[in-house]
């Protein structure tokens, strides 16, 4: 028996994320990520597998939505990592208001990326200034200032996780 859980495997059969969860997940945990991925497949945000290892997205008006990884590999430093939803929240200034009104803003601001590297790969700027939420941050990753981490999302994140990719796909343009 093939084991979903290889980048083979998961290449030859595209595998869906169903199939997946229950080899990272258990408990609760997976009953709120079996939930959270219908909830996402009755919106029309259908995860597919995104090519590399342990990795569903969804595509809005052609760019990335979100991604869905399973498995610490990817995330350096950090061992208890089950799962971790991206969102890219592209359009985050149109519904800045939203997100402040909700009290939000320190779940985007504790997951910025800073750029420690002189020469980047990603441009960066050392000592550049971005302003996310109203904030000023100094030295963040270009390539990571729209996106917004959950690692080990609860119910309660996943809540937000579903009014965020709400704001976003209003602020694109999306109809359901």
């Amino acid at each position: 028996m093939s084991d979903i859980t290889t980048l083979k495997v998961q290449r030859d059969t595209k595998a869906k994320i169903e199939d997946v969860l229950p080899h990272f997940l258990d408990g609760a945990v997976l009953e709120s990520a079996w939930s959270f991925v219908t909830f996402l497949r009755l919106e029309k945000m259908n995860p597919i597998w995104a090519g590399v290892h342990n990795a569903w997205r969804a595509n809005n008006k052609g760019k990335a939505l979100f991604y869905i990884r399973l498995g610490k590999e990817w995330i350096r430093n950090t061992e208890n990592v089950k799962w971790v939803i991206i969102l890219y929240l592209n359009n985050m200034d149109s519904y800045a208001e939203k997100i402040i009104s909700e009290g939000w803003q320190n779940i985007v601001w504790d997951d910025l990326h800073y750029c420690r590297k002189p020469n980047c790969p990603y441009g960066c700027n050392l000592g550049k200034i971005n302003t996310i939420l109203g904030k000023e941050f100094f030295n963040l990753c270009p390539t990571f200032i729209n996106k917004v981490n959950f690692v080990n999302p609860g119910e309660k994140e996943l809540k937000i996780i579903k009014k965020l990719i709400e704001f976003e796909r209003e602020a694109r343009g999306c109809k359901r």
